[in-house]
């Protein structure tokens, strides 16, 4: 029983000495690539980051309060190449895609009434020839307009 504690201590550990760089590696570049190209929109405070692999979605509920103007702004780190984006209500109807208006990284819109969207990102398929699968950094940010 002992050893099995001792290697579950050494898998946690290992698994933090990956995540913590990978991490801040992430942050780093939402920082100087992605904060600057929500302007004129200022930021929300909330980054809703992950690191994917080329082929993969992620997804996050977002809230929006009425009367609000806001933009969506997905930002990705080169390796993975460009995502697309869809905005979708609690009943997963599209609201919008970014494939239908020229693959965007953002969208900026007004809400009637506060409500909860779903941003769902996807990333393209690795166009590699070797079996080392891409993964990298997702961030959606939210910004809105002060009046």
């Amino acid at each position: 029983m002992k050893h099995v504690n001792i290697i579950a201590v050494i898998v946690f550990f290992t698994l933090t000495a990956f995540y913590l760089p990978a991490n801040a590696q992430c942050n780093t570049h939402v920082k100087k690539k992605c904060l600057p190209n929500l302007l004129p929109f200022t930021h929300n405070g909330q980054m809703s980051t992950t690191t994917v692999t080329a082929g993969q979605s992620a997804e996050v509920n977002l809230t929006f309060y009425s009367g609000q103007d806001y933009r969506i702004y997905i930002c990705s780190q080169e390796i993975l190449g460009e995502c697309s984006f869809k905005v979708m209500d609690q009943n997963r109807k599209v609201v919008f895609d970014s494939e239908n208006h020229g693959n965007p990284d953002f969208w900026d819109f007004k809400v009637k009434s506060t409500q909860q969207f779903i941003v769902e990102v996807k990333t393209p398929l690795s166009e590699s020839t070797n079996s080392i699968i891409p993964s990298g950094c997702v961030t959606v940010l939210v910004g809105f307009k002060k009046d």
